[in-house]
């Protein structure tokens, strides 16, 4: 029997990742099933179950690689204070191609967790890395003299999260993605120009 090998591995994990990314994008969290993701991949459902052992934790590593993406896509943003507007531009329409329509997801597991003490722990522990990567970024922009000094990086990073957790309930309340984006903007330029 040929050996598995560690790219193998990583390969197969990113399929059934998209997979899910497009499952509970169509059906949503609830409604998607182990085996639905297993069948749209031609897998079985134990083959899935090798690799994430429930639904929540298949979630939770579609977050981590979302975090992972955006390192990658956003790093050469938000290193000259005059490309403010379309760095902030940017960055949303990153994280919205990442999010792939996830925004309803998201929110289900913030209700679903209302009822689900796993799962609550689970979102909590992913906010908290949320806010940490975030913070990590706002701390290089200070150290790179692109915010003041005195920047609490901290708080910056989760009203930040906040902000893009919001526009997201916009979203689902049927304002439309430009306006939104244009909120996110004038919030980046606001706070670039009043930290400089």
């Amino acid at each position: 029997m040929p050996k598995v090998t560690s790219m193998y591995k990583a390969e197969a994990k990113e399929k059934i990742v998209q997979a899910a990314i497009e499952s509970f994008a169509q059906t949503g969290f609830d409604r998607t099933k182990m085996e639905d993701i297993a069948k749209r991949l031609g897998l079985s459902k134990g083959t899935i179950y090798l690799y994430f052992k429930s639904k929540e934790d298949l979630f939770l590593a579609i977050c981590e690689y979302n975090i992972q993406k955006g390192d990658k896509e956003d790093a050469g943003l938000f290193v000259r204070k005059e490309n403010v507007a379309s760095d902030a531009e940017q960055i949303y329409d990153n994280i919205r191609r990442r999010e792939q329509g996830n925004d309803r997801v998201m929110l289900e597991m913030v209700a679903e967790s209302a009822r689900n003490p796993k799962l609550r722990k689970a979102m909590y522990a992913l906010h908290v890395k949320v806010h940490e990567h975030v913070m990590e970024g706002v701390r290089n922009k200070i150290e790179q003299g692109f915010l003041r000094k005195d920047v609490d990086a901290i708080s910056l990073a989760i009203a930040l999260v906040a902000l893009y957790d919001g526009l997201a309930v916009n979203r689902m309340l049927g304002i439309g993605d430009a306006a939104n984006k244009r909120a996110w903007v004038t919030m980046i330029k606001a706070m670039i120009a009043g930290s400089c």
